[in-house]
């Protein structure tokens, strides 16, 4: 009976060890994720001075996320820098849509920039993609001036107004507007196609969206189909 103790008490002593391993394996927390990337109008992965590039992304991290940073360096020589840590909005989450309009400097050399989105989760997991984008300049690109959105008392109605301008021409306006609750539309107004100048001046019903904060995006084409997009926000109690 002695010697079966003196064996049998090892063999549970590394049962118990390797099933305490096996468990640890068993509890790894995945790491940070990103899908359905966009950068620029379209995924043209193109920037403008003196205008911004919009970053997206759906992020996902079952450790909850730490923070999203966004760099943006010259692929080679000297050139504009972009450095931005967010966590208002992200922190201790699991799942989240990245959205962010980076503002590229009038003064931004063009070229070829390399630029990193990069996820942290809470246990210091990374996740990282890395894409080419080109700065350019163009003059010709639509305009828009005084953009600004409003709600009625009820909120069920969403003014929303703008100067806007296209050296060639007005083709068309798409106006967004995401977050609890998305909804789109297209204007190709005849009084406005073919102008180079129009007053911007629309309602739209969003009665349906509940309470919480909203992203609007204008978005215009000239004839050429050159297009620049414009965002604002607002919050609906």
């Amino acid at each position: 009976m002695r010697r079966i103790s003196k064996w049998f008490i090892p063999v549970i002593a590394l049962s118990l060890l390797f099933t305490s391993c096996s468990k640890d394996k068993d509890e790894v927390t995945p790491g940070p994720s990103l899908a359905d990337i966009e950068i620029g109008s379209g995924n043209n992965m193109t920037g403008y001075t003196g205008s911004d590039i919009h970053v997206e992304a759906q992020v996902t991290a079952p450790g909850t996320i730490a923070n999203v940073q966004v760099t943006i360096q010259p692929a080679s020589g000297t050139g504009w820098k972009f450095d931005s840590v967010y966590t208002a909005g992200f922190a201790g989450l699991k799942n989240a849509e990245f959205h962010k309009h980076i503002i590229i400097p009038a003064e931004a050399a063009t070229g070829h920039y390399q630029l990193r989105l990069t996820v942290t989760d809470q246990r210091g997991q990374k996740k990282t993609h890395e894409a080419e984008i080109e700065i350019k300049t163009d003059p010709t690109l639509p305009t828009a001036t005084g953009f600004e959105v409003g709600l009625n008392s009820d909120g069920s109605d969403l003014h929303l107004e703008a100067e806007i301008a296209a050296t060639n021409k007005i083709a068309k306006v798409e106006v967004e507007i995401h977050g609890n609750w998305e909804k789109s539309v297209t204007y190709t107004d005849a009084a406005m196609v073919g102008q180079t100048a129009y007053h911007l001046h629309k309602h739209i019903n969003i009665s349906e969206a509940p309470a919480g904060h909203y992203h609007v995006h204008l978005n215009i084409t000239d004839q050429k189909g050159k297009q620049k997009e414009f965002e604002t926000h607002f919050d609906k109690p």
